[in-house]
């Protein structure tokens, strides 16, 4: 009498007599067995390739820049080294408060020409008050609503401004120091260096001699 084949399990190579003992065989060994993660002989094992390693590790890198960046841009504004006055040198212009002022300054009775570029370090920073180009044009570009001074913009200038001096110029009797905004004249005792930077305004400093005209409104470009 010839023995009736037999029927090995796939997984572990043990013989049975019919494929229903079989069957339960795998459902009460193997079935435990995978739900509880033991590895299973003949079954490989996965493990992640170099390739598929550093693509994760990619994607975790670009989602950390990611954050940093979005937490840079609204996180609140730290004092650095290159803060002058309690104003700052930001990476980028700030627009949440965006006005502009016009400075008009005269010595001796001729005009001063304001240089371009005041409170921007190129490639680096934008101070919250600067200049663009030489038409005197104030630029006050701040991440909060808040004054801004005469003075504070001198001082990123690096120049000297105050009521008894403009740049090197002594006030004496024989060259008075006078401002000027939008024509009316600023009493002498109010401190000019806190003259406030409005919106549109038009500041004139007269050292010495006045010109003809003192200038009460500036015409801005469109957008400004």
């Amino acid at each position: 009498m010839v023995d009736k084949e037999k029927i090995k399990c796939d997984f572990c190579g043990k013989s049975f007599n019919s494929r229903k003992q079989l069957e339960q065989h795998k459902q009460d060994v193997h079935s435990a067995a995978n739900k509880n993660n033991v590895i299973i002989p003949g079954k490989k094992s996965f493990k992640p390739s170099k390739k598929v390693i550093a693509t994760i590790g990619v994607g975790i890198l670009v989602v950390i820049i990611v954050s940093i960046g979005v937490f840079s841009a609204t996180a609140p504004h730290v004092p650095s080294a290159l803060t002058i006055g309690g104003i700052q040198c930001s990476s980028f212009e700030q627009l949440v408060f965006h006005i502009h002022s016009h400075l008009d300054i005269f010595v001796n009775g001729k005009p001063f020409t304001i240089p371009a570029q005041i409170g921007i370090i190129p490639g680096k920073c934008f101070y919250w008050l600067h200049t663009h180009d030489e038409s005197g044009v104030i630029h006050i570009e701040s991440p909060v609503s808040r004054n801004y001074t005469l003075g504070q913009f001198f001082d990123i200038w690096n120049q000297k401004f105050n009521n008894t001096q403009l740049f090197d110029n002594a006030a004496n009797g024989n060259n008075t120091l006078t401002v000027y905004v939008n024509g009316s004249k600023v009493p002498s005792g109010t401190n000019y260096r806190d003259i406030k930077l409005g919106a549109h305004d038009e500041i004139a400093i007269v050292y010495g001699t006045p010109p003809s005209t003192i200038p009460s409104r500036y015409i801005f470009a469109e957008g400004l």
